[in-house]
């Protein structure tokens, strides 16, 4: 369930960002599939920076997990840019990804969709991208709670795209407000231009 609405999100973000960005998705999948023999392989995916990044922008502006929470094994310090909290042992702890990736003292026009925001320079940004529980950047360990399968998820969300593109030129989405998420639906496809 949480990956197949991480899906919507993509399909949403990027329809709604419109056909100057699928020309460019389009372009990067098919030029690399291209120089990769015109096999969809993990090698040709992960030289895709701009599909990369698109993902990645996702899962900062709507994590599949918005809430973590558990109890504090021991006390530490959370520091934010303008204050510091002492947590105890013991206390419960809940944190929201979303507006934790938001930051405005971090990212530029945080509530904005950027689709290249993490690519080239923009890849230092990572660390700032929580949604699997820890840091982009980081990986998950038995002593952390970090998603397991965070590669996994980033890797799939980057094939939808690499499959999508490879099919089809440019879209047009319909939005219908719902109450946990909005539905998103196709309202037009165009075929891949042969």
């Amino acid at each position: 369930m949480l990956f197949s609405s991480l899906i919507c999100v993509i399909i949403r973000f990027v329809g709604e960002a419109g056909a100057s960005l699928h020309t460019q998705l389009a372009k990067e999948i098919r030029t690399v599939i291209k120089e990769e023999g015109g096999a969809i392989t993990l090698s040709a995916i992960n030289k895709m920076s701009l599909v990369k990044s698109v993902v990645y922008e996702t899962l900062r502006l709507r994590p599949p997990v918005p809430l973590q929470y558990g109890k504090a094994k021991k006390d530490f310090m959370v520091q934010s840019h303008d204050a510091s909290y002492k947590i105890n042992k013991g206390q419960f702890v809940v944190g929201y990804q979303p507006m934790a990736s938001r930051d405005p003292k971090i990212f530029a026009n945080p509530d904005e969709f950027v689709p290249d925001r993490f690519m080239n320079d923009g890849e230092k940004m990572l660390k700032h991208v929580l949604w699997s529980n820890g840091r982009e950047t980081e990986n998950p360990a038995p002593d952390n709670k970090q998603c397991p399968g965070k590669d996994l998820v980033h890797l799939l969300g980057r094939l939808i795209l690499v499959e999508f593109f490879m099919r089809y030129d440019t879209f047009t989405v319909e939005i219908t407000p719902l109450f946990r998420a909005p539905n998103v639906a196709f309202k037009t496809l165009t075929k891949a231009s042969k």
